[in-house]
């Protein structure tokens, strides 16, 4: 008794001593505390960016300031605008974490994790919009290149009524003397062949004879039926021109395409992917203009900033296809086993529950 009398205060301090680490605070954890959060946000709207008040906004900032308020975190913005500077500043420390259209993607959670979806995103595809008198145009053009052994068909018969025409009234109308309204020449016969088949019918020249009157019959009937079956040629082929041009673009289509993307996108990374060559450009800005100069046949982008940046500047001469080519996820980016993840993650899964922020949502997207 007296020897565990004596040994005691030495097992009491080491038990202490090793019990310690359990209740310290570990200094990284302490500094995060103490100092405001550096957040790095990805300059592209609508998601975030300096507005015209010279204030960040878009609707990951509004999303990251309720999460801040929700951890009781001061925060300071860094407007970023290009995707791997952020990845890197994530990665050397000098971002706590980043926000903006910042999609999850296999490559980039290699680098950096992610907290839970922000928002809901996808790849899509923007084409230039095929409208004005020119593409009417250069769309009735082609159909009618289509329909050209149709149209040879026509003007031969045409001729052919005429020449018809003019075989059978040329004798009596030379012998009747009835210059006016006869046909008396090559010339007339075509003339009135024309006009009988365009059903104008001006009078001025018709046929005398019994047999001419009956080549006119034929023709009167033959004309309706071939300029009907023009006309509905017509409209068929240009009606299926016009739903061809709008079938959304598939992921087999992009091979055969000249292909836009931002540098380090989600657009680009789903392209390399699929090992396809398409020219980078620094800004989804840049890439649009370079579509709209036909410096390319599609833009491959994220489709929140797609569709916002095309409605807002590009809305008369492109236009983003309506299908996905692959669903993705938005979400805040964070150093590799940061200590942020867990209470960000559990301030998200609030948040984005409420239809507070759902209906704030819908001002962004018109969802």
């Amino acid at each position: 008794m007296s020897m565990f009398r004596a040994f005691a205060p030495f097992v009491i301090a080491v038990a202490l001593w090793s019990c310690a680490p359990a209740f310290a605070v570990s200094p990284s954890a302490a500094k995060l505390e103490r100092e405001p959060l550096r957040v790095a946000v990805y300059d592209l709207a609508p998601y975030g960016g300096i507005g015209p008040a010279g204030v960040f906004d878009g609707v990951s900032v509004d999303l990251w300031r309720r999460v801040a308020e929700e951890l009781g975190r001061r925060y300071h913005l860094t407007a970023v605008p290009q995707m791997d500077a952020i990845l890197s500043g994530l990665e050397q420390g000098r971002y706590d974490a980043a926000i903006g259209a910042i999609t999850i993607t296999p490559d980039r959670a290699a680098r950096v994790d992610f907290s839970y979806p922000a928002h809901r995103s996808g790849v899509a595809v923007a084409t230039r919009r095929e409208n004005g008198p020119l593409s009417a145009l250069k769309a009735y053009g082609l159909v009618a290149v289509e329909l050209s052994s149709l149209f040879v068909i026509m003007v031969a018969l045409l001729l052919l009524m005429g020449v018809a025409m003019w075989f059978v009234e040329r004798p009596r109308a030379a012998a009747a003397r009835e210059a006016e309204s006869s046909v008396l020449t090559l010339r007339d016969g075509i003339y009135w062949a024309v006009v009988t088949m365009t059903t104008v019918g001006y009078g001025d020249k018709t046929p005398k004879t019994p047999v001419g009157r009956i080549v006119a019959i034929v023709w009167m009937l033959g004309s309706v039926a071939l300029v009907s079956l023009l006309s509905a040629s017509l409209v068929s082929r240009l009606t299926a021109e016009r739903v061809e041009s709008s079938i959304a673009i598939q992921e087999g289509d992009l091979a055969g395409m000249q292909l836009a993307a931002v540098t380090y996108s989600s657009g680009a990374e789903f392209l390399e992917s699929l090992h396809l060559r398409h020219k980078k450009y620094e800004n989804l800005q840049a890439a649009l203009l370079g579509l709209e100069k036909s410096e390319a046949d599609a833009v491959v982008n994220s489709v929140g900033a797609l569709r916002y940046m095309v409605a807002t500047r590009f809305s008369n001469s492109l236009r983003v296809q309506s299908n996905l080519l692959a669903p993705a996820y938005m979400a805040i980016a964070l150093p590799a086993r940061s200590l942020l993840k867990k209470p960000i993650d559990e301030a998200l899964i609030k948040i984005t529950a409420t239809p507070e922020w759902r209906a704030l949502e819908e001002t962004y997207f018109g969802r």
